[in-house]
């Protein structure tokens, strides 16, 4: 795999998700839904996860990592593939659902405002303790899709 690995954080999965997203724009989601593995909406993605008791019960939260490159290869089942929308300063924040502020799980900076494409996999596909989250700037954004 030729992607820089930009984070690597564990996060509990408050009600069985984790959150990734604009720090600046996160947000309610809406779309998606538990058949499709996740919410989001256009700054926001809540990425359904293996449960609370699951994770109190390994004492291990989900190992989530981030990495900007354009190899999907050994990442996981795809669940998200889509532009998120990036405020100023451009962040990308990991976190709990219930008690972290977006930037407390790791503020990640994005090279650019305003569309960019972010991948999800997770691992395994059902009740995920694996979260990969790979940035493409090599794929053009010109609008939301």
């Amino acid at each position: 795999m030729n992607n820089e690995l930009l984070l690597d954080v564990e996060v509990f999965p408050d009600h069985g998700q984790i959150v990734i997203s604009d720090v600046g724009g996160h947000g309610a989601t809406s779309d998606g839904g538990l058949e499709y593995g996740l919410w989001f909406s256009e700054h926001t993605v809540s990425v359904i996860t293996m449960s609370a008791d699951e994770a109190d019960y390994r004492d291990k939260g989900v190992q989530v990592r981030v990495y900007r490159g354009s190899d999907a290869t050994e990442l996981g089942t795809l669940v998200f593939d889509r532009n998120l929308i990036f405020t100023d300063p451009p962040q990308l924040g990991v976190y709990e659902l219930l008690w972290d502020e977006p930037e407390e799980g790791g503020a990640i900076p994005i090279e650019r405002t305003g569309p960019v494409r972010i991948q999800i996999f997770v691992d395994p596909p059902q009740e995920a303790d694996h979260v990969n989250v790979l940035i493409r700037y090599d794929i053009p954004t010109p609008e939301m899709n």
